[in-house]
């Protein structure tokens, strides 16, 4: 087991004051917390707070300049290249924006709402406003329990007859949500709408070709399955996500805490995750889920699942 690194933690006792480093590194204050004990990345984000206005312009400034990038610069200097590496870049934005809307964590308030519309618009993934969220806060109340729309009866049947189906299934955009949708969530038509025109007005003003779109959605259907392969899926039961690295990921890769604590912020938990032993590599999940037999989703580790409900 590797010991907390030093001289990182020093320098957090600086802006913090006392950090018990053993438990944080560890984990220890997110699968055994103590009474009273505040997450390191509440700390952190409370004093974000005090330059929240400065964080709102760093965000901001990054979406702009990513949008430059993948719409603007990427058609035009080797589209058939660029367009699966930019994916990575779309999928960060849509953490850094979309997502910790979907969490109310950029206003705090329903002016969240419009602001992931408007971002997954600008992303040219207008298809996703009013939906990702629909989705994926109830993976937060039913994580790695029945009720969990990241994880159907259906997946977990594809996933049983044929690892390497399964791993087809999760490359087809579009096609590979239809398990996780769900037709009675509330859906404000004026959010949809405004998700449209930014993507208009992206298109227009960048003109980006067709098929480069295509790669970069396929691109990031990609990444986001590997994404989700490396947060929750494991050998052993007894957790609800995993830790790890993810380029590009805005402090998603900081899981585990994120699953403890949803309503902390991205730059929070980006920061965090600095200070967090990792428990999971991105990079090998690809191979353990096609070779690996005891690499399965930690919904088919809890011991309520036997077989019956699939």
């Amino acid at each position: 087991m590797t010991a907390p690194p030093r001289r990182r933690f020093a320098l957090l006792a600086r802006l913090l004051g006392a950090v018990d480093a053993e438990r944080v590194w560890h984990l220890r204050d997110v699968t055994d917390p103590r009474p009273g004990e505040v997450l390191l990345e509440r700390r952190l984000d409370a004093l974000l707070e005090r330059v929240r206005p400065l964080v709102w312009l760093v965000t901001a400034t990054v979406f702009v300049a990513g949008l430059v990038l993948v719409w603007g610069v990427g058609p035009r200097y080797g589209p058939l290249w660029s367009a699966p590496l930019l994916a990575v870049v779309v999928h960060g934005l849509f953490i850094l924006v979309v997502h910790d809307a979907s969490h109310e964590n950029l206003t705090g308030g329903a002016d969240d709402r419009w602001i992931g519309a408007l971002a997954s618009g600008a992303l040219l993934l207008p298809f996703v406003a009013e939906t990702f969220a629909a989705v994926h806060l109830p993976h937060h109340r039913h994580a790695n329990r029945g009720g969990d729309t990241n994880w159907s009866a259906s997946r977990e049947r594809l996933f049983r007859r044929s690892r390497l189906l399964y791993a087809a299934y999760e490359m087809l955009p579009l096609v590979n949500a239809f398990d996780r949708m769900r037709p009675d969530a509330g859906r404000d038509r004026r959010c949809v709408a405004a998700a449209w025109i930014a993507a208009l007005a992206v298109v227009a003003v960048f003109r980006p070709p067709l098929p480069y779109w295509l790669g970069v959605v396929i691109g990031l259907n990609v990444t986001t399955a590997v994404r989700h392969w490396t947060e929750h899926f494991d050998v052993v039961p007894g957790r609800e996500a995993r830790t790890y690295r993810f380029p590009l990921s805005f402090g998603i890769g900081n899981h585990a805490v994120h699953h403890r604590a949803p309503g902390i912020g991205a730059p929070a938990l980006m920061l965090g995750l600095w200070f967090r032993r990792k428990d999971a590599s991105a990079a090998a999940a690809p191979f353990r889920i096609l070779f690996d037999r005891r690499y399965r989703h930690l919904r088919s580790l809890h011991a309520d699942v036997d077989g019956s409900e699939i």
